[in-house]
């Protein structure tokens, strides 16, 4: 009896460590949104458009991503 106990606690321990583990892994791949945003506006060039977004801009949202061009190109112009 005791030898089952013994492998259902170790398993059970390690289930968590693994789980805990993955979540560590994922949470440390994910970006924040100001931190996506950031990476974007400097990827931001006299070749972007609408149509032609920069491969950092990818994961910006389309509003967010019309926002940042708006003021690339103010900017660009002297207007900031």
């Amino acid at each position: 009896m005791r030898t089952r106990t013994c492998t259902r606690t170790r398993t059970t321990v390690t289930a968590a460590l693994a789980a805990t583990l993955l979540l560590a892994a994922l949470s440390a791949c994910t970006r924040s949104e100001a931190e996506v945003r950031a990476t974007c506006e400097r990827a931001l060039d006299n070749h972007s458009t609408l149509s032609n977004r920069p491969k950092a801009c990818q994961d910006v949202p389309d509003e967010s991503y019309r926002t940042l061009l708006l003021v690339y190109d103010l900017k660009a112009e002297g207007l900031d």
